[in-house]
């Protein structure tokens, strides 16, 4: 991989980005994709198309839980694959990233305009870890008039809920935080909860750790709780469970852990349908139902086909 060294520091900052959504993350894709487009690689056709493979890998390795970055590599793949001309790659590459980009935006749009809906007026509600799909959708239902307050707690350890509750209290949302165990000190009296997702397939959606045992907790206090996803979060269960390749150090947990000690930091995990009220896309409100046809309708570059998952 030597080759392709620059764009393993290309990726670099993805790779190290503990606090950002999976919509965020595929934006931020998009700029390495076109850089790799105009590299050094770019004055032969079959050398570009190496080095934006190259590229795919390095992402989906990356962040393997992150559905809209496999399926931005997915797009990126199946537009260049005909191209002959280093000049066609380019063209066909970039009118790829604007449409994807396009679509990312859109989709923000059309599920912020739901999640209006879902929100009681003057209510507490609360908002788990970082996604900046719920961010988008909370500040436009303040910015169209709708009142309300948010509980959230730390998301630790990254703790990029901190970076949520900035962001919303810059938008003039009233926001109690607190640490991830004091949750059932907030919760309780909350309306609604809502959290983001990095990918959406048959058995359920998948999320920061900490989202299953919210999950139990607004299923056993009766609270509603919303998943915010874009439809390019659907996979196949085969790439649902890439998530599961994402151990971090255990020194981001724990600094200078004692002999004796493995410090587990798995950052993702499964939340099934039966704890959750709906997933919010710019489709509607989609339940376990609707998903397979969104699975099925999917077309993958055959680099990017891994073996199905049994059960």
């Amino acid at each position: 991989m030597e080759k392709y060294e620059h764009i393993h520091e290309l990726v670099k900052p993805i790779r190290e980005d503990l606090q950002s959504g999976a919509a965020e993350i595929a934006l931020r894709a998009i700029t390495v994709f076109q850089t790799v487009m105009t590299g050094p690689e770019s004055a032969h056709p079959d050398e570009l198309k190496a080095a934006l493979n190259a590229a795919v890998k390095e992402l989906l390795e990356a962040q393997p839980a992150m559905a809209p970055l496999f399926h931005l590599c997915n797009t990126v793949l199946l537009a260049i694959a005909d191209a002959k001309t280093v000049e066609q790659i380019q063209k066909d590459c970039q009118e790829a990233l604007e449409t994807f980009e396009r679509t990312l935006c859109d989709s923000a749009a059309g599920i912020a305009e739901k999640v209006y809906e879902l929100i009681p007026p003057g209510e507490l509600i609360f908002a788990y870890s970082f996604s900046s799909t719920v961010v988008s959708s909370l500040l436009a239902a303040r910015a169209k008039g709708r009142y309300f307050r948010v509980a959230s707690t730390e998301s630790r350890p990254a703790q990029e809920g901190r970076k949520l509750a900035k962001q919303l209290a810059a938008g003039n949302i009233e926001v109690t935080h607190t640490f991830d165990s004091a949750m059932s000190l907030v919760l309780p009296n909350c309306s609604v909860a809502f959290m983001g997702c990095d990918c959406v397939g048959m058995p359920g959606v998948v999320n920061k750790v900490g989202s299953y045992l919210l999950a139990l907790a607004c299923k056993e206090l009766n609270i509603p709780l919303y998943a915010l996803a874009g439809s390019e979060k659907i996979v196949g269960d085969e790439r649902l469970f890439e998530f599961e390749k994402h151990e971090r150090p255990g020194e981001e947990v724990w600094e200078n852990i004692p002999k004796g000690v493995r410090v587990l930091n798995h950052q993702f995990e499964l939340v099934p349908f039966n704890l959750l009220s709906g997933v919010v896309t710019e489709k509607g409100i989609l339940l376990e139902k609707d998903i397979e046809k969104y699975v099925t309708t999917t077309r993958v570059h055959d680099s990017l086909k891994l073996e199905p998952v049994t059960f």
